[in-house]
């Protein structure tokens, strides 16, 4: 019987790959002090996520037996990658970071939860299947390092970061359908459920509503924790944060 979502692959999987999350953040934030041990271990976060990313393109290709699969045609697959490289070659707080995170978070979470892929094979650690649930986790948990390490923070400024990065992917997948053949790509012809009307058209509208939602609530705590009256307060409370963690 092939993997379900929910099964106990599925769940087995979902749990060891938490606690490990929850323990590396823990860790993370106790050990890692100065901004340079800080910065060689995103990296490499970001590296173990290329090679995921990577290993799971590979895999495609070779069970399609088409080797044009090793360009991402999906929002988390294109996700992955672009977090990959942004926090491999780039700065801290980069421009990047303020499209591709939003991505990231919200794909990787999804799939962690419901990925509709575990079951193509009799086995979760069938290469196309537990790729694909790495590169997806690894892109949820280095979204919270990028946190946890002050590698981001959200900017409702660089709200065009957002639009300009997902008209980048509307290009790609338009390349792909139209160069390579693709039947699809980004959800752009055929929904990301089959039976359901999401296709990007849908989704785009959805995911602008909770950016937007999310980015509100974010400033409005931001601002509050900041006003002048506040800013002893918050001094003192950074200063325990760092002092018991």
């Amino acid at each position: 019987m092939n993997p379900e979502i929910f099964g106990w692959e599925h769940l087995t999987f979902l749990a060891i790959f938490v606690v490990f999350m929850i323990l590396c953040l823990v860790l993370f934030k106790i050990y890692a002090k100065s901004r340079q041990v800080q910065d060689i271990i995103v990296r490499s976060v970001g590296l173990l996520l290329f090679i995921f990313i990577l290993w799971n393109r590979i895999a495609i290709c070779i069970s399609n037996h088409d080797a044009s699969h090793i360009i991402p045609d999906t929002f988390c697959g294109m996700s992955g990658l672009v977090l990959a490289l942004a926090v491999i070659f780039g700065k801290r707080d980069n421009n990047v970071l303020h499209f591709v995170f939003y991505f990231a978070i919200l794909g990787g979470f999804i799939t962690m939860i419901y990925p509709d892929f575990i079951g193509q094979s009799s086995s979760i650690f069938y290469s196309n299947t537990i790729s694909g649930l790495l590169h997806h986790s690894f892109s949820f948990f280095l979204c919270l390092l990028l946190c946890v390490a002050g590698w981001f923070h959200p900017n409702i400024k660089k709200w065009s970061n957002v639009a300009i990065g997902f008209m980048a992917y509307i290009t790609v997948g338009a390349f792909l359908m139209s160069v390579f053949g693709y039947d699809d790509a980004f959800y752009i012809m055929h929904p990301i459920l089959s039976g359901t009307p999401l296709t990007v058209w849908v989704l785009i509208p959805v995911f602008a509503v909770l950016y937007f939602g999310f980015m509100g609530i974010y400033e409005i705590v931001r601002r509050k924790i900041h006003k002048p009256g506040n800013d002893e307060t918050y001094s003192k409370i950074q200063k325990v944060l760092n002092e018991k963690f």
